[in-house]
């Protein structure tokens, strides 16, 4: 005998995907049957954003090791800058008071504060750089709600979610973990991602777009009070700590590998155990 479905539930879940989309937000429904640990996800598409100024992005391809694959059932995927710059500042509150599955609170407001910038730049290339921090912020919310699932979380985010959760990191350590964690591990599948999505091949403009995000990073750990762990050093700076992960670097390489996805597999997976020991490094230290 089938199920029976009341009317008004319906209507009303299909109301609030409707207001989820308008905001440039998705969430993720359960299949009807299905168990709640698989999702449903919309196909591969780019529209504009609320008001022209970016791809509204969504179901990207699996990530592998270097994040989770699909998000949980309910979870609210940003599609645009401002959907994203509205979601991370829905969970600041609970990702200040370390609640699991609402984020890290040093980690939130960097990337509301880097997401935002792109939003405020108007001379930005809009259809790459919005699709491009849209992207960081939803591998980013994907990480943190998949580790209040239980279920597999890329190594760094692992460090940075539970040292935040139980407190023993202070919150300019934490960012400085997450920044570095945002450039060395996320930033050049995100490249990847979004260039194959918008059928483009990474090239000049797109690795400045690439330098300018790095260095919205940099500045936002510079205004958290991120401690600099090379102090002293004739290079110390948050410049240049973070330069020398060389994300483009890493990027072209992913983009080299495409149609090879055991190698593929095998990169990602060495820039997740690469980010995880950076990160356990930097917040196994004082402050």
């Amino acid at each position: 005998m089938a199920e029976m479905t009341d009317p008004a539930t319906t209507g009303a879940m299909r109301m609030g995907a409707m207001a989820a989309e308008l905001i440039g937000s998705r969430v993720i429904a359960a299949e009807p049957g299905a168990s709640g640990s698989s999702a449903r996800s919309a196909p591969l598409e780019s529209a504009a954003g609320p008001t022209g100024a970016g791809p509204a992005v969504r179901g990207l391809a699996g990530m592998g090791p270097s994040g989770p694959k699909v998000p949980g059932p309910g979870a609210i995927e940003p599609l645009t800058p401002q959907a994203a710059v509205h979601e991370l500042a829905r969970l600041q509150p609970g990702a200040d008071a370390g609640r699991r599955g609402e984020g890290v609170g040093p980690v939130n407001r960097l990337l509301t504060g880097v997401v935002g910038a792109v939003v405020d730049d108007v001379g930005a290339d809009r259809e790459f750089t919005a699709g491009l921090v849209t992207e960081l912020a939803r591998r980013y919310l994907r990480a943190v709600r998949a580790h209040a699932r239980g279920a597999g979380v890329p190594r760094a985010w692992q460090e940075v979610i539970d040292r935040w959760g139980a407190a023993t990191a202070g919150p300019g350590r934490i960012a400085l973990a997450g920044g570095l964690t945002l450039v060395g591990l996320d930033l050049a599948p995100a490249v990847v991602s979004i260039c194959t999505l918008l059928g483009r091949t990474p090239g000049p403009a797109e690795r400045g777009d690439v330098q300018m995000i790095t260095g919205l990073i940099v500045h936002g750990l510079e205004a958290a009070g991120a401690p600099d762990p090379g102090a002293g050093a004739d290079d110390a700076g948050l410049g240049p700590l973070l330069s020398h992960h060389d994300a483009w670097r890493q990027a072209e390489h992913l983009w080299a590998l495409r149609g090879r996805p055991s190698e593929a597999e095998l990169e990602r997976a060495a820039m997740d155990w690469r980010a995880g020991l950076v990160a356990r490094g930097l917040l196994a230290g004082p402050g």
